[in-house]
């Protein structure tokens, strides 16, 4: 795919991804945008209970801060990243995590299809463990 994508390079950064799969579009996985974004990465992980197995997805990837966005950070352990809608009866949850010193943003987009509160505790913690590397 030809593009400019590889112009919008964000600041290298750490997650703790333990409980998730990884796929990136160097590995060639995933594809390189998704509606016009540049993707970082798609994440995957799945909780099981007695009724059985619930899973769910996220999609990080790039974005302009064009304009202030309404947010609400996460706590003093999570110093970048920043709620911006959470639907728990949904399952589902956004998060913005600004770069330093620039109008890019990481936007995470995660999805479980239903409410499971292990889930919404998952995007939050992996969220939460979000540092920009040095």
């Amino acid at each position: 795919m030809d593009s400019d994508l590889h112009a919008l390079e964000l600041p290298p950064f750490e997650l703790d991804c333990r409980d998730w799969l990884v796929a990136t579009p160097d590995d060639g996985t995933v594809p390189e945008e998704v509606g016009g974004a540049p993707v970082v990465a798609v994440l995957s992980t799945a909780v099981i209970t007695m009724a059985g197995l619930t899973p769910a997805s996220a999609v990080l990837s790039i974005g302009l801060l064009d304009e202030p966005v309404d947010s609400v950070p996460l706590s003093a352990d999570s110093p970048v990243a920043e709620l911006l809608d959470l639907d728990a009866c949904a399952g589902s949850a956004r998060y913005v995590v600004p770069a330093p010193g620039g109008h890019l943003a990481l936007l995470a987009e995660f999805s479980g299809g239903s409410s499971c509160a292990e889930l919404l505790q998952r995007f939050e913690k992996l969220m939460t463990s979000f540092r920009w590397a040095s």
